[in-house]
């Protein structure tokens, strides 16, 4: 590792880490205020609101690091070359390939950490952030464990719920199960109930047989064809817990989860296209990175190049990828494209530009 090498990698990491900082800043920003009115609608704490943007942190850097690798790239080229360093490595014998491999190095370390932060850092965070959105600004009771079978939930504050299963639309429950608890911790009332289905803005449990303990062990039986359920989780809610969002899970328990429902019969559409987006963006910084070099490479002969025309480019180039990706995905989701071809697309096309622009590149 030379001394250009490291110089090169220095001046890149100060541009990359200034381009994400701020973008990640901006973003964090726009997003803070735009849902700070819905939490305080809750009367939430703003403990729970900042630690859940805190948690949002890790998958809104994910997001804009494409971005900033591709706006970091422009810009260091430019500022080298404005200050005439890129003429310097020239007539000291330094070749395209020293000058570019250094920000190859810093994409494929970019990279590598975006991957593991794609696979394992951002859906923790991401389900850390969820809990705390339902359980500590909207004050939904919390879920014991978050399963579609056997999933306990806490009823109210004397009371627990066993689930044997939730239906896909999760407004359906079967095998419901209530334990209510008196004030010595002994078990008061037992009432269990076929299912409970959401009717008119309520639940209500259907062929229900509850027990109740009195004394001297003895138990008092009572068969009703419905009860209501007073329980705040709304199907939506029950949905948004139990639906294994992907944004929410690590790429093994991604993995897992797309052979399971291969297994069961069920479509595997979305989760496939998620899994492979999920590597796809992993490889962007690369692609990005060669895209920045090849475009600001070939402004060398511009005596002061304007790092705000570098940062517009930067921008436009990033909403059209992000515009072609979400095009992509979506159609990967819905089955008209092969998932592994709607995520990998958008990155191979863009990869293509680069690589056509960067062969034209006169150093």
């Amino acid at each position: 590792m030379g001394i250009l090498f490291r110089y090169i990698v220095r001046r890149y990491l100060a541009v990359l880490a200034l381009c994400l900082a701020g973008l990640t800043t901006v973003y964090l920003v726009v997003d803070f205020f735009e849902k700070l009115r819905k939490f305080l609608r809750h009367d939430a704490a703003l403990s729970s609101v900042f630690a859940y943007f805190f948690f949002k942190i890790p998958e809104i850097a994910v997001t804009v690091t494409p971005f900033a690798v591709l706006m970091a790239s422009l810009l260091a080229v430019g500022l080298l070359n404005k200050h005439h360093e890129l003429t310097a490595m020239r007539s000291c014998g330094a070749g395209l390939f020293h000058v570019t491999m250094p920000f190859a190095a810093v994409g494929a370390l970019t990279a590598v950490l975006l991957f593991g932060c794609t696979a394992v850092i951002t859906p923790l965070a991401n389900a850390r952030a969820e809990y705390i959105k339902m359980v500590d600004i909207r004050r939904k009771p919390p879920a014991l464990s978050f399963r579609t079978e056997n999933l306990w939930l806490r009823h109210q504050a004397d009371s627990m719920m066993h689930v044997q299963r939730v239906d896909p639309d999760g407004a359906t429950l079967r095998g419901v199960t209530l334990y209510r608890m008196n004030d010595r911790f002994h078990l008061d009332t037992f009432t269990s109930a076929a299912g409970a289905a959401f009717t008119g803005g309520q639940w209500v449990l259907h062929h229900v047989t509850q027990r109740t303990m009195g004394p001297r062990a003895r138990t008092q039986i009572t068969r009703v064809p419905t009860m209501p359920l007073r329980l705040s989780l709304t199907p939506d809610d029950l949905k948004t817990w139990l639906s294994l969002a992907p944004e929410q899970m690590t790429l093994a328990q991604l993995g897992a989860h797309i052979r399971h429902l291969q297994n069961e019969g069920h479509g595997t559409a979305k989760p496939r296209t998620d899994y492979w987006g999920r590597m796809a963006l992993a490889f962007v910084p690369l692609v990005m990175t060669l895209l920045g070099l090849a475009i600001g490479l070939r402004d060398l002969d511009a005596r002061a190049p304007g790092l705000a025309k570098n940062i517009g480019k930067a921008l436009a180039i990033g909403f059209v990828f992000w515009a072609a990706h979400v095009l992509s995905v979506g159609l990967g989701r819905s089955g008209a494209l092969p998932p592994v071809v709607a995520a990998w697309m958008t990155c191979a096309m863009f990869l293509l530009v680069g690589l056509n622009l960067f062969l034209k590149v006169r150093y």
